[in-house]
């Protein structure tokens, strides 16, 4: 038993709520409706009786009635529902591949708990198969697109921040010239107002913001679910734009990856080493011990402004898991990590180790210690869809900055925990999901003179009503109420519902509101590489919005191929927002809580299809109207690209030994400050032009080994004379802000992956 049977998939996703304006409607009429058409179905549950009462669910078991050649399968949990379309029907017969086919006697409106058992008499099974790279979930209230490890192994991957190269939902770029800091956008809007979790728990938040996507190894990660549009209650109240979670490496998943070993180099000097162990330590007790380090050390400055193109970087990650299953009803998570990350930027004259002054030179230096941990509980009852997990963790995280002759030191202590209970009411097609949370958050920050301190206490309540109606039809709608110490009572609402026209045809609604309290100079580190003077003209407030969302996914089959179509839209409205003006001023950064109207609009189609056998491809196209009131005035959000596309190529061959990807992304104009005051800044357009990047790899496999090479911006296309007045870094008109293109030339990588599986 793992511990996704504990927390049923749908916690992760996102909800919908209806509301008009201040009204909130509860549809409890349609649920009475819904109910008065349900079909007689029978619900189950079938499970593996292999090693002494694990019952592990068993995934994709065929269930159909006795005779008929048509029926259903199973969900992740091992959960089924199939109608029963006349009285004779009465037997249903259960089979799975390499598992003893049983049949069971059936009465109406009983709920089955069914043990398959190993067949004894298989000598050698071969299975032959491919799973996607990504896919689209068709079946839960939520859409989810999953991105597997071969998604990731498409590029190099070094870490979360560099997984999303092949991806049209999330764009990752940098935040500035020097600090090498990337960012991502969901939705046309900054990481921040999407919750990033590894294993359903807040990673990158907080201080954290501006570099906590390279503290997540891409070589831990197993997989990574991208929800867009608000998430789940179960999981707090900032979820605005969607929620990106990564699930890492197992430690009980031997037969996947027992020992890797990951090594990768660039010509741009960067050198990465990862080592990735699992352990079982008895049939209850296992554990992973994971480590990184990435390194450069080669100084680099292609276009002669005297900058680093990127920063000189020492980082080491450290990681312990552990995981205890009883075997029935108790299964329990572990784990603790340590990160130590030193960034040394700016002119390649600035020498980091003598005193800072104007005749050192400028530089920017980022140095973190960070300690995560965390512990799960999970209890599972008798009674079937019923549980209670508990979920505990926290991150101690100090950081030692200083951006030219201007110093920031940051320190957070975070601690959360939520206890959640479900179980259903009537039958499994009404499932209950209520609990409650507290959030301790405590801040101690000072840039310059400024110094901002706070300490948040909030405990919270929720629950979710889950509903199923066949396979066709599903909701989930969520409430939660959090009482926060500075800023009052947050009331947050969200619905999610989900209709399938037909097997092959899913559509979705969902909206919701979310909340979330701002840290100017953690997820602003971008303003303070820059000369113009910081004014914060009022307290600053929680961030609150609504976000609506509607998408279509279309399955298909054409010479044999399977493919899908999606297309979805989503619209995010403020009621208030953290408002950072880089236009009204050309020497100073006006920073306010909103005044009028801050919105998104984002749609994307994409379309992903084998053309041949082996043969992949995948082609996305994405707009992003994004517009905020600057000083009275409705304007598009600087540096926001309008119009995105995506072409990606992969092919293998037909034993699998060579693999080949290929990716080309469109980048279209995006608006950029209003700079004309500033001297230096001339060359600056009003839009930024448009581009093209291209990245490719190479891979071959053998047995235990994969050796791949690779290419990122093939093009060699970078920005031209990205840190404006570069010639005098401690001048009113430096600024390394404004950057909407490649800082960094053409660069060539190369790398391995050593990987033993424990096959007994």
């Amino acid at each position: 038993m793992k511990l996704y049977f504990l927390f049923n998939p749908f916690i992760d996703d996102s909800l919908m709520i209806y509301k008009m304006k201040k009204i909130y409607i509860v549809p409890v009429f349609i649920l009475i409706v819904l109910q008065s058409i349900s079909a007689q179905t029978i619900t189950g549950m079938v499970v593996n009786d292999a090693d002494a009462g694990k019952m592990e669910p068993l995934i994709g078991a065929s269930v159909m009635w006795f005779g008929e050649s048509e029926g259903t399968i199973t969900d992740i949990e091992g959960f089924f529902e199939i109608e029963k379309t006349n009285k004779n029907q009465n037997v249903l017969r259960i089979s799975y591949v390499g598992f003893t086919t049983d049949t069971i006697q059936v009465e109406d409106e009983k709920f089955l708990h069914i043990m398959l058992s190993p067949a004894k008499e298989l000598k050698v099974i071969t299975v032959e198969g491919e799973s996607s790279a990504s896919s689209l979930n068709t079946i839960n209230p939520i859409g989810t697109e999953t991105l597997g490890h071969k998604e990731m192994k498409k590029a190099a991957c070094c870490n979360l921040s560099e997984s999303f190269e092949t991806n049209a939902a999330v764009d990752a770029e940098y935040s500035d010239a020097i600090t090498g800091a990337r960012t991502i956008k969901l939705l046309g809007l900054d990481g921040v107002y999407a919750q990033i979790m590894t294993e359903n728990m807040a990673s990158v938040r907080g201080l954290s913001a501006a570099y906590g996507l390279t503290y997540i190894p891409g070589p831990w990660i197993e997989s990574i679910q991208i929800t867009k549009g608000v998430g789940s209650v179960v999981n707090g109240y900032e979820s605005i734009t969607g929620a990106i979670n990564t699930e890492l490496r197992k430690p009980y998943e031997l037969e996947e990856e027992k020992f890797l070993l990951n090594l990768f180099g660039s010509n741009s000097g960067r050198y990465e080493a990862n080592i990735n162990y699992h352990h079982l330590l008895n049939e209850h007790f296992s554990t992973s011990v994971l480590l990184h380090t990435s390194q450069l050390q080669n100084k680099m400055d292609h276009n002669d402004d005297g900058f680093l193109d990127v920063p000189l970087t020492e980082n080491y990650i450290f990681m312990n898991r552990w995981n205890y299953a009883s075997g029935k009803v108790y299964e329990a998570q572990a784990g603790i990590k340590y990160i130590s990350s030193d960034l040394i930027g700016g002119q390649l004259t600035f020498d980091a180790d003598a005193d800072r002054n104007l005749d050192n030179g400028y530089g920017v230096g980022v140095h973190t210690q960070r300690i995560e941990a965390y512990i799960k509980n999970g209890f599972v009852f008798g009674r079937p869809n019923t549980s209670i997990g508990t979920i505990l963790s926290g991150a101690w995280h100090e950081a030692d900055n200083y951006y030219g002759l201007n110093n920031y030191v940051g320190k957070e202590t975070y601690l959360h925990s939520n206890i959640i209970g479900q179980t259903f009411i009537g039958n499994t097609n009404h499932l209950v999901k209520s609990g409650v949370s507290y959030l301790f958050d405590d801040y101690d920050e000072t840039y310059d003179s400024i110094n901002y301190v706070r300490t948040e206490n909030v405990p919270g309540i929720f629950t979710e009503y889950y509903f199923k109606q066949n396979e066709k039809l599903n909701m989930l709608a969520g409430a939660r109420v959090d009482f926060h110490n500075l800023y009052g009572t947050f009331f947050t609402p969200r619905i999610h519902f989900k209709y399938a026209f037909t097997p092959q045809t899913t559509m979705r609604l969902s909206g919701g509101k979310g909340y979330r309290v701002p840290n100017l100079f953690a997820e602003n580190s971008s303003i303070l590489t820059s000369s113009r003077q910081l004014i914060i003209t009022e307290d600053i407030l929680p961030e609150q919005a609504w976000n609506y969302g509607i998408s279509f996914i279309q399955l298909f089959t054409l010479n044999n191929y399977e493919g899908t179509i999606s297309i979805d839209g989503y619209r995010t409205d403020f009621e208030n927002q953290l408002i950072v003006d880089l236009d009204s001023d050309a020497e100073k950064i006006y920073v306010s809580n909103l005044s009028g109207k801050s919105f998104s609009n984002a749609a994307q189609i994409e379309i992903n299809y084998m053309l041949f056998k082996n043969f992949d491809f995948r082609i996305a196209y994405k707009y992003v109207d994004a517009q905020t009131t600057y000083n009275d005035t409705l304007r598009q959000v600087p540096l926001t690209y309008k119009h995105r596309g995506l072409v990606n190529a992969a092919y293998k061959t037909l034993k699998g030994g060579w693999v080949f990807d290929a990716t080309a992304q469109y980048y279209g104009t995006s608006r950029l400050p209003e700079l004309t005051e500033n001297h230096e800044a001339h060359h600056l357009p009003e839009y930024s032009p448009q581009y093209v990047l291209l990245l490719a790899q190479i891979t071959k496999k053998w047995d235990k080994l994969e050796v791949y090479i690779g290419s990122e911006n093939l093009t060699n296309y970078t920005q031209h004379d990205p840190i404006i007045a570069a010639n005098d870094p401690f001048g009113q008109y430096f600024d390394a802000s404004v950057i909407y293109g490649p800082v960094m030339e053409r660069k060539f990588y190369a790398g391995l992956r050593f990987t033993l599986k424990d096959n007994n």
